[in-house]
């Protein structure tokens, strides 16, 4: 397969990696710093007690107009 060199760059943070795709090399930097688990309901209530909202994956957010 043929690998590229990508560049993965967050608000404080810059990396060159080497991979086969553009997901690849963000599932190998991302993977260094996130955690994924299916949240449970003691953390689903915690969570939404402090205000967080449910985001839909691939659903941009909606923008909030000043009336």
């Amino acid at each position: 397969m043929t690998t590229h060199i990508y560049a993965v760059q967050g608000p404080d943070s810059f990396r060159l990696v080497e991979a086969t795709t553009k997901q690849a090399a963000f599932r190998h930097v991302a993977q260094d710093i996130l955690t994924v688990e299916r949240a449970s309901q003691k953390t689903l209530v915690a969570a939404m007690q402090d205000g967080v909202k449910v985001e839909v994956a691939g659903v941009e957010p909606a923008v909030e107009t000043a009336e």
